[in-house]
């Protein structure tokens, strides 16, 4: 066992009782992944939850997505959307419910803007597998939806330290990993990978929580599946605080396309990758990744209820 191992589990121990994946995404999970589930049986599932099916309409209806008319229906936006983006958008929706922010200690840290950053991360995450024609895979947008998911435990277990982080972050401009670091030990891509494992999620999504930080080498292209999953949410995550998706205090300068994670995804693009055009690409679309995140979260009652 290493020494942040052994940290994990003493700052985060069984007896805690540590957050679990919520029945009802797991139960629709199960109806998406049977092939013989029809859209009707989907959409009765997930009429039991009305908050939840206002947001699938919403989310369904957003700039994100091109649509040739409004859609209303939940069957109609089941179909439409497909089994990937649902799931997504109901792990989205289950996130926000688990970790409510009811703390108003920390003046400096708002849960609008936490997941403002981590949906935006998520939705470029996206927006980089269809440029790259990377194989269709969720876990690019699982891995970002839940790159900062040790920022919620320390929130939630340890608010004085979480205080304190922020403290540093704001007052001596020190990085969030060392903050943390300094403070628990860990940083928060330690503690996302712990829970991650816990949940059982596949190692391609584990890789994204824990390896968003790390400046990957290009060594590292040709090794496998991971690296390339990390890559992804690693680039994604400069997207969206180049997008001012982000606290303040991210707000730093990204050489996005001097980054050496394109390497690793040069390799899994099936071709020759113009880093510096396709940045421009993505930049285009930011504005429209900017305004669904924002109308999906500007209702207060609508942000506690989903």
């Amino acid at each position: 066992m290493n020494d942040k191992q052994g940290l994990l589990e003493e700052l985060f121990p069984a007896s805690r009782q540590l957050p679990t994946l919520p029945m009802f995404y797991l139960e629709v999970s199960r109806m998406l992944d049977n092939p013989i589930s029809s859209s009707r049986e989907i959409s009765l599932m997930l009429m039991k939850d009305q908050a939840m099916v206002a947001r699938i309409l919403k989310l369904s209806n957003s700039a994100l997505y091109t649509k040739p008319q409004e859609i209303t229906n939940l069957a109609n936006a089941v179909t439409y959307l497909g089994t990937q983006t649902l799931r997504n958008i109901i792990l989205q929706i289950a996130m926000v419910r688990m970790f409510p922010f009811d703390k108003k200690d920390i003046p400096q840290f708002s849960a609008v803007t936490f997941w403002e950053h981590s949906l935006g991360t998520a939705y470029f995450t996206n927006t980089l597998e269809k440029k790259l024609n990377l194989p269709v895979s969720e876990d690019y947008y699982i891995g970002g939806l839940l790159h900062d998911l040790g920022k919620l435990m320390i929130y939630q277990f340890y608010p004085g330290k979480f205080k304190e982080i922020i403290r540093r972050q704001v007052q001596e401009n020190v990085a969030c990993d060392a903050a943390e670091e300094e403070v628990l030990g860990v940083n928060h891509a330690d503690i996302g990978e712990y829970l991650a494992r816990q949940w059982q999620f596949k190692p391609t999504v584990v890789a994204g929580i824990r390896d968003h930080h790390k400046v990957l080498p290009a060594s590292s292209a040709s090794s496998g599946e991971q690296p390339v999953h990390a890559a992804v949410v690693r680039i994604a995550n400069m997207f969206a605080k180049a997008a001012g998706l982000c606290f303040p205090w991210d707000k730093r300068v990204f050489d996005i396309v001097g980054d050496t994670s394109w390497e690793v995804l040069k390799t899994h693009a099936g071709g020759k990758v113009d880093v510096e055009r396709l940045t421009f690409e993505i930049r285009d679309e930011a504005e429209n990744i900017k305004a669904s995140v924002k109308e999906l979260l500007s209702n207060k009652k609508q942000r506690m209820e989903a």
